[in-house]
């Protein structure tokens, strides 16, 4: 198939904006010629491939995420450490990525969005709950067989940092709970950042609550449900649940 120089100047121009974006609605002018135009579709495609990106499209949005592997954009927890300096170590990093899967096993509602948004906001005293009780589970599992082998989470290490490293948020002089990343509601703050940055969330800090965007459930339902490591996770934090339910 040949182009002609303006389908690779758009193509070029829908793949840049796309970059800086993450997210652009179909009804944005360029990113509607990824629906319309083959060749920009086709050009901007390779493009991505090329960078061990991947684009999807939706009823309403035009995506652009890192392949899981071998992509120039993935993150690793070097760069994390870069960009979110509160992750001093390791730990911290596993920690985050703990309580982001917490959260998202709360909101996600299996392909069904269709209802208000807002009512699925949550705040953070809530997440910090379900937080401790997930780990408290999984360390009292840990005691009793082998889970942090069995589904490669340094559990021991994680909830001990949680637990006794992490405080309680206090108030401050000016009435207000302090968000610092040594309490556990600032590093709750912290950990949902990249969240934040992608415009999957609204993070109304000053009312210490989260909603979700519809964005995130386009990702989720494109991405990860009927995964492995997703569905393993979201089983694990859901028996927790169950747990809780019947005690």
């Amino acid at each position: 198939m040949s182009y002609t120089s303006e389908d690779i100047r758009l193509a070029s121009e829908l793949f840049f904006h796309l970059l800086n974006n993450r997210i652009l609605p179909l009804s944005d002018t360029l990113a509607s010629q990824y629906g319309e135009n083959n060749e920009l579709r086709e050009i901007v495609k390779t493009m991505a491939e090329e960078a061990g990106l991947h684009i999807f499209s939706t009823r309403e949005n035009l995506h652009l995420v890192s392949e899981k592997e071998n992509s120039i954009f993935a993150t690793t927890y070097t760069q994390m450490k870069e960009k979110y300096n509160k992750l001093l170590r390791k730990k911290h990093f596993y920690l985050a990525n703990i309580i982001i899967s917490v959260y998202l096993a709360e909101i996600d509602r299996e392909s069904n969005f269709s209802f208000r948004i807002e009512d699925a906001a949550i705040s953070y005293y809530k997440l910090e709950e379900l937080v401790s009780e997930t780990l408290d589970s999984w360390k009292k599992r840990n005691e009793e067989e082998n889970f942090s082998e069995d589904f490669a989470i340094a559990i021991d290490e994680i909830h001990h940092l949680w637990t006794v490293e992490m405080s309680h948020s206090k108030m401050n002089k000016e009435g207000t709970l302090s968000l610092s990343s040594s309490n556990r509601l600032g590093f709750i703050n912290e950990a949902l950042k990249p969240l934040e940055q992608e415009k999957l969330i609204i993070n109304l800090q000053n009312e210490y609550k989260i909603i979700p965007e519809k964005e995130l459930y386009e990702r989720l339902d494109y991405l990860y449900h009927g995964g492995d490591r997703y569905t393993e996770i979201m089983d694990l934090i859901k028996d927790t649940r169950e747990e809780r339910d019947h005690a």
